[in-house]
């Protein structure tokens, strides 16, 4: 197990995200609506900093890196996803699969960044 002592950079890797879900909040929200057929939302703007938090604090607690892992298991999960919405419908359009796929990976991925802090802070309380 990689016990790195805390650093400062690892402060940030709490901080920094809480800022930003704060700062769409408060001064970009209406942007988010700007193109109607694509609309954005905060948890698809998260998901490139959840990438960077995941692949940080594996590092931080394992020593090594677990994003090819959870990156693998979430394509997994999607092509499940996209199986069973293909199944029920006649014609397939992305459109219609963005919001759930992203909602997908969105979950995915905060589920496992939540037990990777969880483990951080375990192990080094330990």
């Amino acid at each position: 197990m990689g016990n790195h002592p805390f650093s400062l950079g690892e402060f940030l890797n709490y901080v920094v995200p809480l800022i930003i879900i704060w700062i769409v909040n408060r001064y970009y929200r209406s942007y988010l609506k700007f193109f109607k057929q694509w609309p954005l939302t905060l948890a698809i703007l998260l998901i490139p900093m959840w990438l960077v938090l995941i692949y940080n604090f594996g590092w931080l607690t394992f020593g090594f890196n677990v994003l090819p892992f959870i990156i693998l298991l979430t394509a997994f999960m999607l092509g499940l996803q996209l199986f069973y919405m293909v199944r029920e419908i006649d014609r397939f359009y992305f459109q219609s699969y963005y919001l759930p796929a992203s909602e997908l990976i969105f979950s995915i991925l905060t589920a496992h960044l939540v037990g990777l802090i969880l483990l951080r802070w375990w192990t080094f309380i330990r």
